[in-house]
């Protein structure tokens, strides 16, 4: 296991970060296939618009469906952007002392939470459906005596490797 070289703000002096884990692909692409359905009628209506105008609208309405067009086009690129930020931007940091999760919420809202391995009680992989085993994804629960009774890795890559280590830096943390 070899450590990123990356850094965040709250790390402290000795602590290495050992992964830093972003929901699996195929949940942004679940979320994109209304948008792809929409860009595809898109294309469609752009392709068919000569053929739909030519004998029955006037000048007029062709400015209207082209600007109704324009504006659909905006609000898929825009829905788009904001998938793809929350995808990017939910991460959870694996370091050796701890488990950061940020969790973004909109555009203009974050969540920054954190837990200490020797809080850690037990953790727990949850992979169901098919694609997600297939494509080896799932949920990792994470349970404690804290405040906050559990941690949740919602959609992540690999989750039984990411469970392993997990549990090795309890463990490794728990015998010091």
């Amino acid at each position: 296991m070899k450590p990123l070289d990356f850094y965040f703000s709250s790390q402290h002096p000795n602590e290495k970060i050992l992964f830093i884990v972003h929901r699996h692909w195929f949940n942004m692409l679940v979320q994109f296939i209304p948008l792809l359905s929409l860009l595809g009628i898109m294309i469609i209506s752009f392709i068919m618009q000569p053929y739909i105008f030519e004998d029955f609208a006037p000048e007029g309405g062709q400015t209207i469906f082209f600007f109704l067009q324009t504006f659909f086009l905006i609000f898929i690129w825009i829905f788009g952007f904001i998938i793809w930020f929350d995808y990017y931007l939910d991460i959870w940091i694996i370091t050796t002392e701890r488990i950061v999760n940020v969790e973004q919420k909109g555009l203009f809202s974050r969540q920054v939470s954190e837990l200490k391995f020797n809080h850690i009680q037990d953790i727990s992989t949850d992979i169901k459906g098919f694609f997600p085993t297939i494509l080896n994804f799932g949920d990792i629960t994470v349970q404690t005596a804290s405040e906050q009774s559990h941690f949740i890795f919602r959609s992540v890559g690999n989750p039984y490797k990411i469970k392993s280590d997990l549990m090795y830096q309890v463990k490794k943390m728990k015998q010091k």
